[in-house]
């Protein structure tokens, strides 16, 4: 697909890499779990195989794996929260559980609207990159968007999209998930999923500021994308702010530096297009010292509107249940699942009411609650 890395490696002896619950490992880096799990596959034990690869994370990640039981008993775990809490995923489960309200994921919703690939036998693959639990997936999913692809380097992640986050979207089943470093050669399976065409949608969202060597990282994406595709790459921490930010600092020039002619957002723009319909302007570099947050567009429309004729994702898909907002809790006030949490969004969730309205004012205007995620169109095992 690209002549900027090496071929995919195989692994020792020529061994075959493992490929479980519909979701190939393909991370290089991991050849020796890779080969402990297909070890435990060739001797007919799947749930050993599984509890391997679920107690891989990211290279970064500071807090104990689960154990080996813990990771089994995650595997039948009957939602997604408790299969989070299994896995000891700690801080990054709080994201996890409570992605569909949070600012980050608004401003994606709005970056989807600008995406839209559409549904018609030409439309084009989609790729995200570190896809984590496919949420941003789900939603082109639910609105008949297919060839989609979601890569990550941490298993469990993609196994939790696969069992909990995709399993109830019709073409949810049919979204690939593969584990990779986007850092490194592409398995086959990727470029399998993305096909021959030249021209693709690339998301990387939230993620972005985590990914190693930003300009080569950068050139890669819109490679994938190819000239005429389109990269959105969603809610970068705004280095240029003073104090300390998460993964590598980055400014709003350097992102333009990186992605020559995209159009730059004020995530705090795009989070209002969602919950009040006020549509977001792309903002020059010089703009944006203020924002908290920055994403940005490489092709699509001149002007960084949304596709026209495309879904609004703010919108809820007709037809499916809307349930509460789990963080509203059984007094009906709003709670923060942890103080980190709170830091990251409290400020920027205003939003979200301090209490949970009443039946009679949900029912009377469930859209509305919806676009401010009061409502939420959640997995049905959540």
């Amino acid at each position: 697909m690209t002549a900027t890395t090496p071929a995919f490696p195989a692994l020792p002896g020529g061994a075959p890499w493992p490929d479980l619950d519909g979701i190939p490992f393909r991370r290089a880096g991991r050849e020796d779990l890779a080969l402990a799990a297909v070890g435990a596959l060739a001797g007919g034990d799947d749930a050993a195989a599984r509890a391997l690869l679920l107690r891989d994370n990211d290279d970064w990640w500071n807090e104990a794996p689960p154990s080996v039981q813990e990771a089994r008993a995650a595997a039948g775990a009957p939602t997604l929260s408790r299969a989070v809490e299994a896995l000891r995923l700690g801080r990054v489960g709080d994201y996890l559980r409570y992605r569909w309200s949070d600012p980050a994921f608004l401003a994606g919703l709005a970056l989807l609207d600008r995406a839209w690939p559409g549904t018609g036998p030409g439309a084009p693959a989609v790729l995200e990159v570190a896809a984590g639990t496919g949420v941003l997936l789900r939603e082109l999913a639910l609105r008949g968007a297919r060839r989609l692809t979601g890569v990550d380097v941490v298993h469990a992640k993609l196994w939790l999209a696969r069992r909990f986050v995709l399993g109830d979207v019709p073409g949810g089943g049919d979204v690939a998930l593969v584990v990779a470093d986007a850092a490194r050669a592409w398995p086959p399976e990727v470029e399998v999923a993305l096909g021959d065409g030249d021209d693709r949608v690339v998301l990387c969202h939230d993620a972005f500021y985590f990914l190693p060597d930003p300009p080569a990282t950068a050139r890669r994406l819109r490679e994938l994308a190819g000239a005429g595709g389109l990269v959105a790459v969603g809610s970068v921490p705004n280095g240029a702010r003073p104090g300390p930010v998460s993964g590598q600092r980055m400014t709003p020039e350097d992102l333009a530096s990186w992605f020559p002619g995209a159009l730059l957002f004020d995530d705090a723009d795009l989070v209002e297009e969602v919950v009040s319909g006020r549509p977001a302007v792309p903002r020059a570099a010089v703009e944006l010292a203020g924002a908290t947050h920055v994403s940005l567009v490489l092709g699509g429309r001149p002007d960084g509107s949304p596709v026209p004729g495309g879904p609004a994702h703010g919108l809820p898909v007709p037809g499916r249940a809307l349930r509460p907002n789990p963080l509203y809790g059984r007094d009906g006030r709003l709670a923060w699942p942890s103080p980190r949490y709170a830091d990251d969004y409290a400020d920027r969730s205003s939003y979200l009411p301090e209490r949970l309205p009443s039946q009679d004012e949900l029912a009377a205007d469930p859209t509305a609650w919806a676009r401010r995620r009061v409502l939420l169109d959640l997995p049905e095992h959540w």
